[in-house]
């Protein structure tokens, strides 16, 4: 079981036994640490909010931090909203096989490259043109494919996304029209709260096949609704046969909520709302409090 301990350092209102069905040490390669309920074959992070905050970039905690779980025999993965081409800098900075899951979800590649899954969507013509009015507006919109990225609208917030060194669209322009979009995409991110946001989240619901999450600070994820990094979690257990009980993930945003709640044992991290907090277990403090940091090298320490 949690040792109430735990529950308590943690403050979890959740995690009672049965939450992941407890399995023998001796069956697996892996790790329990005694505030888990399970062993640990995957971490899987979010990046912004989680492994990196305002002020608290890329740096040797973190990296020694995964390098132990490394060590530990832990698979490790990335899980972000950015595109894959921001993540292998990541990667290339830390240093490590890394599993990454892109654009929240649709897109997860192994280390080495290989594509595991990539599920896109179509873009019907109601939700092009609620983007281009949320463009008119003032708002910023990229459309993510598997080999492309393209963005609308100010500079500035183009220039917000367009981060690392492999990171570069290939199309910038300060309006929109429906026509301009490819037929589908991996994910289309709408950069702005503004009214037109409106239109757009009524035309996604108007869509089965389509959601829209918020991400980050003015950021929202139009992806399919079976592409979430609960869903690419899901993936990356399967292509590497591990139980998803025996897995941990960290995030903030309610981009993780499905992740959060799939995984084994979920943390909510830092500034995490009520919705995210509600679908994890237990809740660590910000990037640079130094609580992740600790977790895991106690974790590393348990083989």
């Amino acid at each position: 079981m949690i040792w109430p301990r735990a529950c308590a350092l943690f403050g979890t209102d959740r995690g009672l036994p049965g939450r992941a069905a407890a399995s023998t040490l001796t069956a697996f390669v892996s790790v329990c640490h005694p505030m888990l309920d399970h062993p640990v074959r995957l971490a899987v992070f979010d990046i912004d909010g989680t492994l990196l905050g305002p002020g608290y970039p890329l740096g040797r905690p973190q990296i020694q931090a995964l390098a132990r779980l490394h060590e530990a025999g832990i698979t490790l993965a990335l899980a972000s909203s950015r595109q894959r081409a921001s993540l292998l800098d990541l990667a290339e900075a830390i240093g490590l096989p890394l599993y990454l899951v892109s654009y929240n979800g649709p897109l997860v590649n192994a280390p080495d490259g290989t594509r595991i899954s990539a599920t896109d969507i179509a873009l019907p013509a109601g939700l092009g043109s609620a983007l281009a009015d949320f463009v008119d507006a003032g708002g910023c919109v990229h459309c993510y494919t598997v080999d492309d990225w393209q963005a609308f609208g100010p500079d500035w917030r183009i220039d917000n996304e367009a981060a690392g060194r492999h990171a570069v669209p290939s199309r910038r322009a300060a309006s929109l029209t429906p026509a301009t979009l490819p037929p589908r995409a991996l994910k289309i991110l709408c950069d702005g709260d503004l009214p037109a946001l409106a239109a757009v989240r009524a035309a996604v619901a108007a869509e089965p096949g389509l959601v829209m999450n918020w991400s980050g600070s003015e950021c929202h994820d139009i992806h399919a609704r079976h592409a979430s990094k609960g869903d690419g979690l899901r993936q990356l257990c399967r292509h590497l046969s591990i139980d998803t009980g025996h897995t941990i993930a960290f995030g903030d945003a309610d981009s993780d909520i499905s992740m959060l709640s799939t995984a084994g044992t979920g943390f909510a991290m830092g500034a995490a709302n009520a919705r995210v907090t509600a679908a994890a277990d237990r809740r660590l403090g910000a990037p640079g409090s130094g609580e992740l940091e600790a977790l895991l090298a106690e974790i590393a320490a348990t083989v």
